[in-house]
């Protein structure tokens, strides 16, 4: 995939070049791209819908500017496209974030770290940390953790974080396809 970033600067300078906030949204939409592809791969089926999809992946906490963070999220926006599942509650990866930024403030009480654990396990599982301190907090306040995930997700969710209604023009990045949303035959 052509990467959206300017590929002829050097990579010894281009980190000396300083990142404002287009250039996180041009790195992030990439990422987002990555993530897409890869799941087009998954399901070949449902491409067209992922393509489509590229508009549910707006980042919406300032922690989703760290790429695994970033793609996590992504990748379970994308699961939920193609299962047709809601994609309007939070993220496990958004709750983490929420939790991160809860935790600056006050400490967690034992069912807010147990899900934080359990999102972490969750939305990050190749980056394991305190799985003992998750088991846990689980045989604990297993069902207030319950309850309080169903909340953080609510909370946190994006009310208008839905594909709706898909129109298509049969071009996808600029290349003629075949979408099953085109408006015209492609």
């Amino acid at each position: 995939m052509e990467s959206f970033v300017d590929t002829d600067i050097p990579p010894e300078l281009a980190q000396l070049i300083p990142r404002g906030r287009v250039t996180d949204a041009l790195v992030q939409a990439e990422w987002a791209e990555e993530e897409i592809e890869a799941a087009g791969k998954r399901c070949p089926d449902r491409q067209d819908l992922l393509f489509h999809g590229f508009t549910l992946l707006v980042p919406v906490l300032p922690l989703m500017a760290t790429e695994f963070v970033y793609r996590s999220h992504c990748r379970e926006i994308l699961e939920r496209v193609v299962r047709g599942e809601d994609t309007r509650p939070g993220t496990a990866a958004e709750v983490c974030c929420l939790c991160a930024e809860i935790s600056q403030t006050v400490p967690l009480t034992s069912p807010a770290a147990g899900l934080y654990f359990r999102m972490w396990a969750i939305a990050f599982p190749d980056r394991p940390i305190a799985d003992d301190r998750r088991v846990h907090h689980e045989a604990l306040d297993g069902s207030r953790i319950d309850d309080f995930e169903k909340l953080a997700r609510a909370r946190i969710g994006v009310a208008d974080r839905r594909l709706g209604s898909i129109d298509c023009t049969g071009k996808h990045h600029g290349l003629r396809v075949s979408c099953r949303f085109a408006s015209s035959p492609s």
